[in-house]
């Protein structure tokens, strides 16, 4: 009998494994956190850094292809690609020539990955003609297979994000002085919110918007602070039905960008304070200084559970998502002003 429950404990073992190896992998959160000169990847487990990637450059922006396995770094006249399986540096496409000065603002990427987005200034010269000629604003569709670009339409000046729009994907938000939205196929452009010129009936907003703290395969909800002349809002973007709406708030804080949880229920933003907001009403939760100084972007793990303020500086800061405690700092080789989170 003894021998017979050997076997019997052996096999019901057999089938666990079995089941266990059968079930797919559970995705582990990294940070790719450009700063100048060098891309750090931190894994969120440890809060270390597991890998450096260097170049030669500041880096405006970043943004990630929508499966994740590419990043794309913003040097202004030129693009870094990092293979995310990888994590080498696998490319970098110049945009500037000797007669022709790009300076890339914006940055976003289409739904199927084959082209980015882009804004910028160009400035032409003619070869021993001491003239220069400042092309408008322009927004920008690179194929990424073939290098070139496809299509260029003008745009108004200060364009420094570009959100794409799932359900309609031959458009894209273009955020800047105002808020427009863009058809790819046609150039044309539909004014969707006023800022610097706000529409009839509307408050002007302000906002510093070049941050966009999301994630591939999140919940397709961008978020970012704005400010009337008198009270503090957050604007949010639904990424996935081309909506966007504005949460009344209270209180006053300072801050350059935000992220919403991966339940929706909260809001992170951050300046000189990481704040935590309830996502439906708007109300402060509680705020707390950022002991390392001011930081630009704010991101969250996939379980919601901790929060990474920065860099501004050299510096990330860890946080308990729950009740905003500091955990850690993770020293950074440089400064730098964007982040993003990659599960795989």
């Amino acid at each position: 009998m003894k021998t017979k429950g050997r076997v019997i404990m052996m096999a019901l073992a057999l089938v666990a494994a079995l089941f266990f190896a059968a079930l797919p992998a559970m995705a582990k959160d990294y940070l790719y956190v450009p700063v100048s000169n060098n891309l750090h990847i931190v894994d969120c487990d440890t809060d270390q850094i597991i890998k450096t990637i260097t170049y030669n450059d500041y880096i405006l922006n970043s943004t990630y292809s929508p499966d994740g396995s590419r990043y794309y770094l913003n040097a202004q006249d030129k693009i870094h690609v990092i293979d995310t399986d990888k994590n080498e540096l696998i490319d970098t496409i110049l945009f500037s020539t000797a007669l022709n000065k790009v300076v890339l603002q914006g940055m976003s990427i289409s739904q199927d990955g084959s082209k980015l987005y882009l804004t910028g200034n160009i400035t032409k010269k003619k070869r021993n003609i001491p003239k220069l000629n400042v092309v408008d604003p322009q927004f920008m569709v690179f194929d990424l297979k073939t290098k070139k670009l496809v299509k260029s339409y003008p745009i108004t000046m200060g364009m420094t994000a570009i959100v794409p729009i799932y359900n309609d994907p031959d458009s894209v938000f273009l955020f800047g002085l105002d808020l427009f939205k863009l058809n790819i196929k046609t150039g044309k452009k539909t004014k969707i919110m006023g800022f610097l010129n706000p529409m009839k009936g509307q408050e002007p907003l302000n906002a510093l918007i070049n941050w966009q703290n999301t994630s591939p395969g999140d919940h397709g909800i961008f978020t970012v602070p704005v400010y009337t002349p008198t009270a503090m809002k957050y604007m949010f973007v639904d990424k996935n039905v081309g909506k966007v709406s504005l949460l009344d708030t209270k209180d006053m804080w300072f801050a350059y960008s935000s992220t919403l949880s991966p339940d929706k229920k909260y809001l992170y933003a951050v300046m000189d304070e990481l704040i935590k907001v309830d996502a439906k009403t708007g109300k402060t939760l509680k705020a707390v200084p950022v002991e390392e100084g001011t930081c630009y972007a704010v991101t969250i793990t996939s379980d919601g559970k901790k929060v990474y303020a920065g860099p501004g500086g050299n510096d990330l800061s860890v946080y308990n998502a729950a009740d905003l405690k500091l955990l850690g700092v993770i020293p950074l080789a440089a400064d730098g002003d964007a982040i993003h989170r990659i599960s795989k």
